[in-house]
């Protein structure tokens, strides 16, 4: 389930703009407009201690006039101004995931801040990343700190008040991966030990009957790269090809929602299939009808659907032969899959050769 702010994005993501590190931004802006969060985020990631602090505020996109020697003007993702007791502070904060920094960008907000250093102002440069990129920012007395989002999410989490707003914010740092763990368990160790031998039996699932079948009925796969792709950025290791129209048929290993891996043969839809309405139907209808199958709809106008069967890996287990087992689970499924795809036959699917 995608967090509200995932579906928020995915509407304004259809704009010719991606403002992915301005739509972070502003989410988080009010965040850090709570005195005890930001008490808490000086002390960890600056190591200092801010005492009776007030009239916290954060903005978010403020320009500033460029200098005079300054090509452009500089807009922060987000500045925090507030009081400790006399003495006034201004926070820049500049957020960046997959990007880098821009022309001369850090040295030019540390410029706008000397400024306001000699207007009596304490004065703070953070630079937030999704990948590490280190900076050397000289300054005379502006304090120049850098952390990656992960370092933030963690934070959060342990400052999580458990109402709705922080909830939904950690949710969607959590979509969009800044939540990665830092740590290897024992269970990492072990799977790492154990890499080859692992990878080789699940091609032994995949590879021979299962990709014998699989092609007859839906035609070839795509190249066995793709299946390191669908693992690095989907979390599951299949087999699938393009069958037209915005539609994808596959089958493998899901590690994502469970906590054992799930064996699955799937059909899955984007919402830009000339066909959306028919597939949903014809879907829905399937589901109902055929034991084991799952129907998940789309929650609104732009999410995908799809349509699946799944097993859990421990249910295999028991077996004397566990490849061939799941090689019968994936053929049976492709057959009727197939069928499926036979009352479909009006919609555009391959030719298979």
């Amino acid at each position: 389930m995608l967090s509200s702010y995932s579906k928020i994005y995915n509407l304004l993501r259809q704009s010719e703009s991606n403002p992915y590190e301005d739509y972070l931004t502003e989410i988080i802006a009010p965040i850090f407009e709570q005195p005890d969060l930001l008490t808490n985020f000086f002390k960890r990631f600056a190591n200092v201690d801010l005492y009776e602090i007030s009239h916290v505020k954060a903005y978010t996109q403020k320009t500033y006039n460029k200098l005079h020697t300054h090509d452009t003007d500089s807009r922060p993702d987000l500045v925090i101004t507030f009081s400790e007791r006399e003495t006034p502070h201004i926070v820049f904060i500049e957020n960046k995931l997959g990007s880098g920094e821009g022309h001369h960008q850090l040295q030019r907000y540390r410029e706008h801040l000397e400024q306001s250093e000699e207007e009596g102002f304490s004065t703070y440069l953070f630079y937030i990343t999704q990948y590490f990129d280190p900076k050397q920012v000289a300054t005379f007395s502006t304090k120049f700190f850098q952390l990656q989002w992960f370092q933030l999410y963690m934070m959060l989490q342990e400052n999580n008040k458990q109402d709705l707003y922080y909830k939904q914010v950690l949710k969607y740092m959590e979509d969009i991966e800044l939540n990665k763990s830092r740590t290897f368990l024992p269970q990492d160790v072990y799977a790492i030990q154990n890499l080859g031998r692992t990878i080789s039996m699940l091609d032994q699932c995949l590879n021979e009957k299962t990709m014998h079948m699989f092609t007859n009925l839906f035609g070839k796969p795509k190249p066995w790269g793709n299946r390191a792709i669908e693992l690095r950025d989907y979390n599951r290791y299949v087999i699938q090809n393009d069958q037209s129209d915005w539609k994808f048929i596959g089958c493998g290993f899901s590690f994502e929602q469970a906590d054992y891996p799930e064996v699955s043969v799937y059909i899955e839809v984007h919402p830009n299939s000339k066909h959306r309405s028919i597939l949903m139907d014809a879907f829905e209808q399937f589901a109902e009808v055929n034991e084991g199958w799952i129907y998940e709809a789309p929650e609104e106008r732009n999410d995908w659907f799809m349509l699946y069967a799944d097993q859990s890996l421990t249910h295999f287990l028991s077996t004397q032969d566990h490849i061939d087992e799941i090689e019968i689970f994936f053929i049976q499924r492709l057959k009727k899959l197939n069928e499926l795809k036979q009352s479909l036959s009006q919609l555009n699917w391959i030719v298979v050769e």
